[in-house]
């Protein structure tokens, strides 16, 4: 009886999040600039500069229905943690992946409690899938027996999820590194007689955006699959902590540029800057997919 009501709760939990997590996400995406507010500043002449202290769009309201999905999730998330320390005679107390299960659930508890009164709802765009991915680390991780052998398609998917995400996100950094050029030309009116073959400030930052956009999904999804290799974290393994290590850290920098810049209006210069960090991590990713074989890393 405790298998079924675990196993059960598990994939309501797994539905649930992963339904509020893409309706947060879309709630993020829809929030671009809009309506007169997207001015062609290259065209204003020099020492013209987004100003990114103020919002300079009109926010779509937030789904109602992301919070009540997260709120259920969680609700199968608390039931499967409980169940699943009796069935599988482990602690929660003493295991980190119980812990961390724990935490995201009081993190979610917060944050639904909260989210209207200091109106945070774009918050959601993290708490989500963090509660997904350490649900599936308690499955995972949880389990008193090893694992199954993981079939190749599903490494492929995971690998070529990453890769994608990625590669998108050297489109953003590109797109973020040639902002702040012509952003600086602009004001210090240099070279200004030769920027007519450059894209005006406001569409290099709307191609930031995009590209984030397309490539949060992929490295979400490539953070959440990661989860069935989380074991080899304890173990030490460098490889494994390295890679972990940097595709949390660009999850979270994309995740906050995002968040940002549908929450507070963060654009321009700040969300160029932003990017631009993200792509170091994920860069760091790359090199260790592509190096691992020669380097032997991980032994």
């Amino acid at each position: 009886m405790r298998e079924v009501v675990s196993g059960v709760s598990f994939l309501l939990a797994l539905l649930f999040y992963g339904a509020a997590s893409a309706l947060f996400f879309l709630d993020v995406a829809r929030n671009r600039t809009r309506g007169p507010a997207a001015l062609d500043l290259a065209g204003r002449g020099p020492g013209h500069a987004l100003d990114a202290t103020r919002p300079s769009f009109n926010a779509a309201p937030p789904s109602r229905l992301a919070p009540l999905l997260l709120g259920v999730g969680a609700l199968g998330h608390a039931t499967y943690v409980t169940f699943a320390s009796f069935v599988a005679r482990v602690c929660p107390v003493h295991s980190v992946h119980f812990m961390l299960s724990v935490a995201s659930l009081l993190a979610i508890a917060v944050y639904l409690v909260a989210r209207r009164r200091f109106r945070i709802d774009a918050l959601g765009l993290l708490i989500g899938p963090l509660g997904l991915a350490f649900l599936l680390g308690t499955f995972f991780l949880g389990k008193p027996h090893p694992e199954p052998k993981l079939h190749p398609m599903f490494i492929a998917a995971h690998v070529m999820a990453n890769l994608l995400g990625i590669a998108l996100f050297l489109l953003a950094g590109a797109s973020a590194a040639l902002y702040l050029v012509q952003e600086n030309r602009l004001k210090h009116k240099r070279h200004v007689e030769r920027m007519g073959g450059l894209p005006p400030l406001d569409i290099l930052d709307r191609a930031v955006h995009r590209f984030l956009i397309a490539g949060f999904p992929l490295l979400t999804l490539g953070i959440v699959t990661g989860t069935f290799w989380a074991h080899r974290l304890e173990m030490g393994n460098t490889e494994e902590v390295m890679r972990a290590v940097f595709g949390y850290a660009t999850w979270l920098l994309i995740a906050l540029v995002l968040l940002l810049r549908a929450a507070a209006g963060w654009r321009g210069r700040r969300a160029a800057y932003g990017t631009i960090a993200g792509l170091v991590f994920a860069a760091a990713v790359l090199v260790i997919y592509l190096v691992r074989p020669a380097a032997g890393l991980g032994g």
